[in-house]
């Protein structure tokens, strides 16, 4: 699970910016895992804010992190920062994986990692593991000493490390590549992951009670699977000679003949609507995945209101084993049982770059509890809303 981001110079965010998924000291016992020692970590969080304020870029930074630490050697560091900025980049992850609190932060430029630090929590407080300033290392447990001329000035020390089964930087490695998962309007269905799923009795009854559930008039699927050859005249180019596998889902919907007869009918995946997808998405990844970080951009999208909210209640249920984190312009959600540590908004400063920040940062905030923060966001007190120029909007409709 995520406890906490940090980062700057990434995408608008120029300063030094905080993200948190602990819950505030004080605050009220809901919408939490169990305590990981003394942290109280958050089901999810929802962010709001303008369009082109910031939100997606969140978590777009988040993402680079992951890209960075799981790129091979012929790649170049990803590097997402200001046009003309020199100064580098800063990502620092603190996360619960594996019943340990791992801190873990890199600064880097395209070419050259700056500085590299891994520490574990101990006690309640945290030791470096080892701890990297260019190509000297400060602090190195003995047993990886040798793999220090191994590790090149553009890659990661935690790369190295966990190819030669470092339990620490593996730990870490793994929660990069097994249990951080983006979804967006783009992501389709995982349907490799649901052709073996589907074989399995009790998941597939628990994908599609979900799918039920929502009330999508779903009574089955079917993950089918084929084999695409490779055209004669490309297989020297790709040299294979092999068949790559696709799949496709084919969902049955409940239908009435107007005589009160019920029957059935199917489509395939690509004829439904981008909702009916996009829950699918979601379905399939809450079947496969546990202990996981989930970040979801533009939440809402393609759904009704109502079923948003329900999705919400079921993340922060006691049930629910992973964590989210959403993005949204539906304001109504704000009022679907979120703490105000749970809620945050981006806003754009001068030289158009990004601030983020939650409902709690307002000192006016701290002490309050249960009343609507839609209502208080619509009249100006969070900050963080658009200004339309309607005039200006009519003028550029004028000949």
């Amino acid at each position: 699970m995520l406890l906490e981001f940090i980062f700057k110079n990434s995408f608008s965010y120029k300063d030094e910016t905080y993200f948190s998924m602990e819950a505030v000291k004080g605050t009220a016992i809901k919408n939490e895992f169990k305590k990981a020692g003394k942290h109280r970590i958050l089901k999810s969080a929802i962010m709001f804010g303008p369009n082109a304020s910031g939100k997606s870029n969140m978590m777009k930074s988040l993402s680079t992190f992951r890209e960075l630490v799981l790129k091979d050697d012929r790649q170049e560091n990803p590097y997402p920062t200001y046009v003309s900025n020199e100064e580098p980049i800063f990502y620092q992850v603190t996360i619960y994986f594996n019943k340990k609190i791992y801190r873990y932060s890199v600064s880097y430029l395209k070419e050259e990692i700056l500085e590299e630090k891994l520490e574990i929590e101990v006690k309640g407080s945290f030791e470096t593991y080892f701890q990297r300033d260019k190509m000297k290392y400060t602090i190195l447990p003995n047993e990886l000493e040798t793999l220090t001329n191994k590790t090149r000035k553009d890659s990661l020390f935690l790369t190295t490390a966990k190819a030669f089964n470092d339990k620490p930087s593996l730990d870490v490695f793994r929660w990069f590549i097994n249990n951080l998962i983006f979804i967006s309007r783009d992501t389709s269905p995982l349907l490799s992951q649901a052709y073996k799923l589907q074989k399995n009795t009790e998941s597939k009854m628990r994908l599609l009670n979900f799918l039920k559930a929502a009330d999508l008039n779903i009574t089955d699927f079917e993950v089918v699977e084929t084999n695409l050859s490779i055209p004669e005249e490309l297989r020297p180019i790709l040299k294979t000679n092999r068949s790559f596998k696709d799949y496709n889902m084919i969902i049955r919907h409940k239908m009435y003949d107007g005589k009160d007869e019920e029957g059935q009918f199917s489509l395939t995946l690509e004829a439904e609507s981008d909702g009916t997808k996009k829950l699918i998405a979601l379905a399939i990844i809450l079947a496969l995945f546990r202990n996981s970080t989930i970040l979801i951009d533009e939440f809402d999208d393609s759904f009704h209101v109502e079923l948003s909210k329900a999705i919400i209640e079921v993340f922060n249920s006691d049930e629910s084993n992973n964590q989210f984190i959403l993005t949204s312009h539906e304001l109504s959600l704000m009022d679907s049982g979120f703490k105000k540590e749970q809620i945050y908004f981006t806003e754009k400063a001068n030289r158009s770059t990004t601030e983020l920040y939650s409902v709690y940062d307002f000192k006016s905030e701290e002490n309050r509890q249960d009343y609507s923060y839609v209502k208080r966001y619509q009249k100006g007190l969070f900050g963080a809303i658009p200004e339309i120029l309607v005039g200006k909007l009519k003028q550029s409709l004028e000949e």
